[in-house]
């Protein structure tokens, strides 16, 4: 609406005038630390305790966590999300713990100052229209959580218009299965009100929660098993998120041994 965005657009140019600003000193300053260390682990704290914060402050958003009981230190998870808003990555980045990955789309590498700053803290980049891209991204992902590292993948594949949940891609949990790691469903509610997609760069005040719910395990589930551990993470984020229930399912069980990697 032209009088509400007349209201607001005085404090959304400051905003994102601010936003640049903390991207051209935190980035540089990730890139730097990256290459001294030759580790994301430092760029990561960097994201977690500095730039997601003050970028969700700047936003004039409040952020609500519960559930992280269920985390238990030192292991690694696939943390399968909603997506409702760009706004959702400072939002995970500053209620979940570092390390924490991020899985994201290939365009993102070429945005100018962020796709530096995704591969400073270890983004591992998709290529989404790529049947290769896809299998390399699932075994480099299978690699990543071997090695103790939490990633958090989206799962719907874009963001959502009207905030409801799309279904899920299920290739992401098979990465899961042939890491034996378990999948933790996590519900970002109300961070559309503060971003909405089309909106461009129009914040809006508003409280986003965070929803951690119990984790999903994997081990002794075969890759041909995705399909219903995607339902089951599917349906434990739609509840995290208090969307309308869904019916009744059976116990998810493994149908045969896992096996090796036929990706």
């Amino acid at each position: 609406r032209l009088w509400d965005l007349l209201i607001w657009l005085p404090l959304n140019v400051l905003q994102v005038l601010s936003f640049v600003l903390v991207c051209a000193v935190l980035i540089p300053a990730a890139l730097l630390v990256r290459a001294l260390t030759r580790s994301a682990r430092p760029a990561m704290w960097m994201a977690h305790h500095w730039w997601a914060p003050i970028v969700v402050g700047g936003g004039l958003a409040r952020l609500r966590v519960s559930g992280r009981e269920s985390l238990r230190a030192g292991q690694a998870y696939l943390v399968v999300a909603n997506h409702q808003s760009y706004f959702d990555i400072p939002v995970l980045c500053a209620a979940l713990p570092p390390p924490l990955h991020f899985l994201a789309d290939e365009s993102i590498r070429a945005a100018p100052g962020f796709g530096h700053f995704g591969a400073a803290v270890g983004m591992i980049f998709l290529r989404k229209n790529s049947r290769f891209g896809a299998g390399r991204a699932v075994r480099e992902l299978a690699d990543y959580l071997r090695q103790g590292r939490t990633t958090v993948v989206f799962p719907e594949g874009t963001r959502s218009w009207d905030g409801e949940m799309r279904p899920f891609f299920p290739a992401m949990p098979a990465a899961a299965i042939l890491a034996e790691a378990e999948i933790l469903p996590v519900a970002i509610v109300n961070s559309r009100a503060v971003m909405p997609r089309g909106g461009g760069f129009l914040f809006r005040p508003a409280t986003v929660e965070v929803r951690i719910g119990q984790p999903i395990p994997t081990r002794g589930f075969a890759v041909e098993d995705r399909e219903a551990l995607t339902r089951a993470a599917w349906e434990a984020v739609n509840e995290l998120r208090g969307g309308a229930p869904v019916r009744s399912q059976p116990a998810v069980q493994p149908v045969a041994p896992a096996r090796g990697d036929p990706i």
